[in-house]
């Protein structure tokens, strides 16, 4: 969600929080009134009532925080010390934020849907994001992806951020809050159906990553992911992943690689979090991926495929 940071925003000397045009830290679409009204009046329907609600609430107060402090302060506030942005690449968050002075211009967003794994204490939100800036150019706009911990019993903060740009017009081939719901409860119990480690979903990376290299993206990803997987890429918003996959995962054709390089794990939860870079074989251009991972007793399958362009070294 950061523009800042990377979600959204022109990658300026300072922010970007997603990526618009380079958004690691993503920005969110212009905040629903009805969203901010409820939180700040504390109305029931905001009350938390789930854990799905509550991360609803915890990234619509970030939402507001950065539309009343900045998006800077808001980052600053709301990530782990061990937060990832990309800048274009993987980064800690934390520590870029210190380096670099606020952006100027606007970053705003709206949550419209939450996944929470069964432990109750790993989570994902997304929803539109809008970035502009204070020179009155064209607004970038897109889809955010955050990644959410629960620190001590009621804190939940930012772990991971990226999203996507695409036009204002452009909507999710169904609504989020369905998609998410397919993949996990919305009620997270604590008590989690089998068990997995890291080495396990690490073991399913590599083979997803291998499966890139001897049939290409397209083929690798069909392989490893769930039925009703989401894509998330640039110019486009967030759909289903089909049988043809996205047009511009042709290039990551056999022989191209996909490398992780980090992890976002909670043991024996159902979600779980990925990133690497991609490069391809054709014509050497590389993305950022962020994979987000459903568990079904011991067996990981692809729920959400995040890609975004990095520039041409």
């Amino acid at each position: 969600m950061l523009t800042e940071c990377g979600r959204a925003g022109p990658a300026a000397p300072g922010y970007a929080r997603a990526r618009a045009p380079n958004r690691s830290v993503s920005l969110m679409t212009t905040p629903r009134p009805s969203l901010f009204i409820a939180l700040l009046a504390g109305l029931p329907w905001v009350a938390l009532a789930g854990p799905v609600d509550d991360v609803l609430a915890a990234d619509g107060a970030f939402a507001a925080l950065a539309s009343e402090s900045g998006q800077h302060a808001a980052f600053a506030e709301y990530l782990a010390t061990d937060a990832v942005l990309f800048r274009p690449e993987a980064v800690n968050g934390q520590q870029w934020l210190a380096a670099y002075e606020p952006a100027t211009g606007r970053l705003e967003w709206s949550p419209s849907a939450a996944g929470v794994a069964c432990t109750g204490r790993l989570a994902i939100s997304s929803g539109p994001w809008r970035y502009s800036n204070d020179a009155g150019g064209e607004a970038a706009t897109g889809h955010y992806l955050s990644v959410w911990r629960l620190v001590g019993d009621d804190e939940w903060r930012v772990v991971l951020d990226h999203g996507v740009d695409h036009a204002v017009a452009a909507t999710p081939s169904e609504a989020l809050a369905t998609a998410f719901a397919r993949f996990w409860s919305t009620t997270a119990s604590g008590k989690c159906v089998g068990r997995s480690d890291d080495r396990t979903l690490a073991k399913v990376e590599g083979e997803l990553n291998d499966g890139v290299s001897r049939g290409g993206l397209t083929q690798a990803l069909q392989r490893a992911a769930a039925e009703g997987a989401l894509l998330y890429r640039d110019d486009a918003a967030p759909a289903r992943l089909t049988r043809d996959g996205s047009p511009g995962d042709a290039r990551f054709e056999r022989g191209s690689s996909a490398q992780s390089v980090g992890m976002v794990f909670d043991p024996d939860a159902d979600l779980a979090v990925t990133h690497g870079v991609l490069q391809s074989a054709a014509d050497g251009s590389r993305a950022v991926y962020v994979r987000v991972w459903q568990r079904e007793r011991r067996r990981w399958r692809l729920a959400i495929d995040l890609q975004a362009p990095l520039p041409t070294p």
